[in-house]
């Protein structure tokens, strides 16, 4: 299961750097965008074309920020370490499927396997944190046992 894991942190490298990627092209093209519109003579519609292009490239900005904090944390995990009980880094199988708990990326489709990753500071990462393989956790009304951590 290690290499798969290991595939499986590389597929969440892979997702946050198409985020950034998006992100520094969305503020590419607003600069653009901006830098091609000429002052018309209607001065309030520039200004306020300006504004709203100015506000997309924080929002962009903004994206791109959590994105590269999304990746520092990520590559601060050793995909190839396993552990007796779940922390940040661990790969879990569960009654209901597979968990790695690194950073919230959503569902990871890898090897005909589908794969939730979720932060450790999440709801429910915060519920598996420090559980072990046999350990039942009662989360929204479901039971969720272990069944393997890798």
């Amino acid at each position: 299961m290690k290499p798969f894991k290991i595939a499986l942190h590389q597929a969440c490298l892979e997702r946050i750097d198409q985020r950034i990627a998006l992100a520094n092209q969305a503020m590419e093209d607003i600069q653009n965008s901006a830098n091609q519109e000429t002052k018309s003579s209607a001065g309030d519609k520039y200004e306020t074309g300006r504004a709203m292009m100015q506000q997309e490239k924080d929002k962009q900005a903004i994206q791109l920020a959590q994105a590269l904090e999304l990746r520092q944390q990520l590559e601060h995990i050793d995909p190839a370490q396993s552990f007796e009980e779940i922390q940040a880094g661990s790969l879990m199988m569960t009654n209901e499927g597979y968990y790695y708990l690194t950073v919230s990326l959503g569902k990871i489709i890898l090897e005909q396997k589908t794969v939730y990753v979720l932060s450790a500071a999440s709801p429910l990462g915060q519920a598996l944190l420090r559980r072990r393989v046999g350990d039942k956790i009662q989360f929204q009304q479901r039971t969720i046992q272990i069944i393997a951590l890798y």
